[in-house]
């Protein structure tokens, strides 16, 4: 404000009063250069940089005499709170305002070069020079870079690139990772930067207290509506245009301005691609060809539930054997607590547990877990799910300790290491999870460290027989290099968004050198651009156990979506959500009703793996197994999951072959309906033959579907009642009691009939609750 005053008075230096502008040289060639699939063109008199495909399409363009080049100075303010969470303020202070362009030169058939200076003044030395790339790595695919080669003294702090080029109002902007506030980001600043998804998104300065009590526990904290473990700096628009970086270091995606996009990256030297497709599908697929497909899933996942249980050998029996009373098809159980439980305090009256992070199966919990395994494998045709992540605690403590990794890591130099203020000496980076826990965390750019601890994940965690594992974490790496040294010597602010890809990484090396990747699974919450390569099955993360949109089931849906179009094609969400607290302080309680559940069950049954968790409270959860009905309703739900098996898979096929996502935010097949562009929650495509939108709020029996207008003539078909409803760009009621989300199936069919049994068991159901 007081700055904007003294502009007004003249008191500020003259090159505040400088309009930005670009300068083209009169020696810069006016002609199209082409690389052979695209055409540049540096135009004098639109004064502009335009970048078109084959056939004469734009799809990139700078604005007219404006820099797409800029820098600032300004250092940014990033508090990292010790529980992964991660705030961000962005610090511009004077841009530089010309952008000159000197050359434009073909160096080779594929490779196009400009050269040209930044500046904050009109006069000498205020320059810096640059080179900016084009390259043609494929048909489809535009590389470019630019890199500031040479400086004046003046301009030596200037160490972050702007790049700036032209949007429309109508062009909608989707994917930057697992996004869960929004669908759609025009109009939004989107930072990339893996973290803890936390709480409080879009909540007031003065979080709700619900919020505050969760932000004591040691995986939340509070937030901005941009807070996620999957941050990736990519996006495709409904104006069929796809561009991503290459550079890993902190960078925002401005879509605020209406007629622009502005890439902010602090780096010196930056990379990226532009993509050419014909459908936001295309781009889905040749963004993947870059970015890595998700490997494909064992079939079980398919074929039944997999049902979250704590509390030991006998709790976890007894439920399975109630499971199959009820014919619930269970496909596996997943078992967190396998290493144990610890008692936290997360202050202000609350309590949770917390597992042991030692990577050793618990005696009291779980004897003879190997036995245990087997058994259940072969006597009751379940698989056993784990749970494992990055950190180590020091488990002195521990009853029965086996082995204690921490000091065994510590000792052999394998984790991060922390620098301690005014001294030399480092040790372990402790990270703390909550009040009273405190664990290392191993560092993957050492290659030894990979190597040990996959060997320990194969002696320890695998051996067992288990069919898979829930690995956690990977956004816990502190982003301030002041504070912690990796053994690679990178500055952690530039490694910290690429840890989870070589945690994933590191799984997956596990799980092909002991020949299990056919039958196993590896799910993760972390991701950052080419983790989609290294994993068969993602999930949502820690929703709250509510009902809102931006951390509760919502949420979950949005994110599923929002990661679709980023590479993460097989997702899933924890039916019935996470973070839960209980309290003895009026408000600070937040627990699942079995109304909650159940609508989530109905949602989970329509991913890609039906999972349920008892959630952070366990025992003031409602959960599935709390009463007859709602192990009727986990039953039905379950059929409608199993029962949709076959045609899951052959959409599946698609995301393995193809990179595109099991569910589909309808603008992917609609990018030209306004409506369809807006959509966030409210409904969904599982492949192209099924629409779904889930109930996502209390006490209500019916909802207001959208159906597209479809130039092919299509109707869909209400699976509960066998009514068909026009293509036609239109809001209708639906009735959506309890167990009935509203499902449709496009018409004319092009499922091949695996489909029928969905609706042979729908039908079935409808009529048996319509008799009096």
């Amino acid at each position: 404000m007081w700055q904007s005053v003294m502009k007004s008075v003249g008191l500020l230096p003259t090159e505040d009063y400088i309009q930005p502008r670009i300068s083209i040289g009169n020696a810069v060639s006016y002609q199209e250069f082409s690389t052979g699939h695209f055409k540049i063109q540096v135009d004098a008199q639109a004064l502009s940089l335009t970048v078109k495909n084959t056939n004469g399409r734009t799809i990139w363009k700078s604005l007219h005499n404006l820099p797409f080049l800029s820098s600032t100075l300004g250092q940014d303010i990033i508090k990292c709170e010790e529980n992964g969470v991660i705030r961000v303020t962005e610090v511009d202070e004077k841009p530089t305002r010309i952008q000159t362009i000197t050359k434009i030169e073909r160096e080779d058939e594929t490779t196009i070069k400009i050269y040209g200076g930044l500046g904050i003044k009109l006069v000498l030395p205020t320059h810096m020079e640059y080179v900016f790339t084009f390259k043609e790595v494929s048909n489809r695919q535009l590389q470019f870079s630019v890199e500031i080669v040479r400086r004046d003294d003046i301009m030596k702090d200037y160490n972050r690139l702007l790049l700036t080029y032209e949007s429309r109002p109508e062009e909608h902007f989707y994917g930057f990772g697992e996004q869960f506030s929004y669908s759609t980001l025009k109009g939004q600043k989107v930072p990339i930067l893996v973290r803890e998804q936390g709480v409080g998104r879009g909540a007031p300065a003065t979080a709700s207290l619900k919020d505050s009590a969760l932000s004591v526990l040691g995986n939340s904290g509070l937030t901005d509506m941009f807070a996620t473990y999957a941050s990736i700096p990519q996006y495709i628009s409904s104006d069929i245009r796809c561009l991503f970086m290459e550079n890993s270091e902190y960078m925002s995606f401005d879509l605020t301005e209406p007629d622009r996009v502005t890439i902010r990256i602090e780096a010196n030297v930056v990379q990226g691609r532009i993509l050419d497709g014909r459908t936001m599908l295309d781009l889905l697929t040749e963004y993947t060809s870059y970015a890595g497909r998700m490997q494909p899933l064992p079939d079980w996942v398919s074929e039944g539930v997999i049902a979250g249980i704590q509390g030991g050998n006998a709790k976890v029996k007894q439920i399975v054997q109630k499971l199959q009373q009820h014919q619930i098809p269970v496909s596996a159980v997943c078992l967190q607590d396998w290493t144990g439980q610890r008692l936290q305090d997360g202050g202000r009256g609350t309590q949770y547990t917390r597992h042991w992070w030692n990577w050793e199966s618990d005696d009291e919990l779980y004897p003879d877990w190997d036995k245990f395994v087997r058994e259940l494998a072969s006597n009751e045709k379940v698989r056993v799910l784990s749970y494992v992540n990055p950190l180590l605690a020091n488990a002195h403590s521990k009853p029965h300790i086996k082995r204690n990794l921490f000091p065994e890591a510590q000792d052999k130099g394998y984790l991060v290491r922390g620098t301690r203020s005014g001294s030399s000496e480092s040790s372990a980076y402790l990270v703390k999870c909550g009040l009273d826990l405190e664990a290392g965390i191993l560092d993957l750019t050492n290659p030894e460290a990979r190597t040990w601890f996959k060997q320990v994940l194969k002696e320890q965690v695998w051996s067992s027989g288990i069919s898979g594992v829930m690995a956690d974490f990977g956004e816990h790496l502190p982003f301030d290099s002041s504070k912690v040294v990796l053994h690679s010597g990178e500055a952690a602010s530039s490694y910290h968004n690429r840890y989870p890809q070589d945690w994933a990484q590191l799984n997956h090396e596990v799980i092909v050198e002991l020949a299990k990747e056919k039958d196993s699974i590896c799910f993760f919450r972390s991701g950052f651009t080419l983790s989609p390569g290294h994993m068969n099955l993602f999930w949502a993360g820690d929703q709250n156990v509510t009902w809102d949109q931006h951390h509760g089931i919502k949420s979950a849906v949005v994110g599923m979506l929002s990661g679709g179009f980023s590479g993460f094609a097989v997702t899933h969400c924890d039916a019935g959500g996470y973070n839960s607290v209980t309290s003895s302080i009026p408000g600070f309680r937040m627990t699942r009703t079995k109304e909650l559940l159940f609508r989530w069950l109905e949602l989970a049954s329509l991913t890609a793996a039906f999972r349920t968790t008892e959630g952070l409270c366990p025992s003031l959860n409602a959960q599935f197994y709390d009463s007859e009905d709602s192990y009727a309703h986990f039953a039905h739900t379950a059929k409608i999951f199993a029962v949709i098996s076959n045609y899951r898979k052959g959409v599946l096929k698609e995301a393995y072959e193809k990179g595109w996502p099991l569910l589909r935010h309808p603008v992917l097949y609609y990018p030209n309906d306004k409506t369809a562009r807006e959509l966030t929650y409210q409904q969904f495509m599982m492949g192209s033959s099924i629409m779904v939108a889930p109930v996502l709020a209390p006490s209500v029996t019916y909802i207001k579907v959208y159906f597209p207008r479809d130039a092919q003539d299509v109707t869909w078909r209400h699976v509960w009642t066998g009514k068909y409803y026009p293509a036609d760009g239109s809001y209708k009621p639906i009735d959506t009691p309890i167990g009935q989300p509203a499902i449709f199936i496009k018409e004319p069919r092009d499922d091949n009939g695996l489909l029928n049994g969905l609706l042979d068991y729908a039908t079935t159901y409808y009529q048996r609750k319509a008799k009096p």
